[in-house]
């Protein structure tokens, strides 16, 4: 299946191997840009992700990730996704991997990640959407940013995007956000809604999803602007 996901990753394992040339400074060098994006449920992350990716020309890798793991190491599907983004207890963890047959737990699935992250930054041009990335690649090459919305608004949101009842949507995102809060404070020792870990924090109840897509094209170019960043030499596949 020629999916975005594997068109993006076989010209980034073929830059890997231009890259291994290279002294370890200039690896670092070669990092980025690169855009991450951290979002509280229902406050539509991934569709504003998208439309800045489109107004940027850049890739964006949000449930791409997913397929990747799964294509890459030969797992079933859902057990990569039940690994995405989630706090795994061990007794979870256990039954997953004897009904699965597979040994997929949380620490593999954080590992794997890091590398496939690791390609895609070095590649550059990319957005990223969840998956702790903003804990995973240096900070100093690319641009963290926060999508959030009073918790009203959100269920609103969720009930409308997903066709549920509002109690309903309220249940889901209880647990979305419960959830990514556990997986970030497990794996990567912080809070997933820290201001303070982010360069910009967008509340969207007031803006729609393609101004706060704006924004992010624009604090893109300022910030590529103002730093001097830029993408490393395309590679041809």
């Amino acid at each position: 299946m020629q999916n975005l996901a594997e068109k993006n990753i076989r010209k980034w394992v073929q830059a890997e191997h231009v890259r291994e040339r290279l002294s370890q400074d200039d690896r670092k060098k070669a990092l980025g840009p690169y855009v991450t994006i951290s979002r509280e449920a229902g406050a539509g992350g991934s569709e504003i992700a998208r439309m800045a990716g489109a107004k940027l020309a850049w890739d964006v890798l949000d449930q791409e990730i997913v397929d990747y793991l799964a294509e890459r190491y030969g797992s079933p599907r859902h057990l990569v996704e039940f690994a995405d983004e989630r706090h795994i207890g061990w007794i979870e963890e256990m039954l997953t991997g004897n009904f699965g047959g597979q040994q997929w737990t949380s620490a593999k699935y954080v590992h794997r990640l890091h590398h496939l992250l690791m390609l895609a930054a070095h590649h550059g041009n990319v957005i990223i959407v969840g998956r702790g990335a903003r804990y995973i690649l240096p900070p100093e090459r690319g641009l963290s940013i926060r999508i959030l919305a009073p918790v009203s608004f959100r269920v609103e949101q969720m009930a409308q995007d997903k066709g549920v009842t509002t109690k309903a949507a309220r249940t889901l995102i209880d647990k979305m956000d419960r959830q990514q809060a556990l997986y970030i404070k497990e794996h990567f020792h912080h809070a997933a809604d820290d201001a303070h870990m982010y360069d910009l924090v967008i509340n969207v109840e007031k803006l729609s999803r393609e101004d706060a897509a704006e924004l992010i094209v624009d604090a893109v170019h300022n910030w590529m602007h103002d730093t001097g960043v830029t993408a490393p030499l395309a590679v041809s596949v």
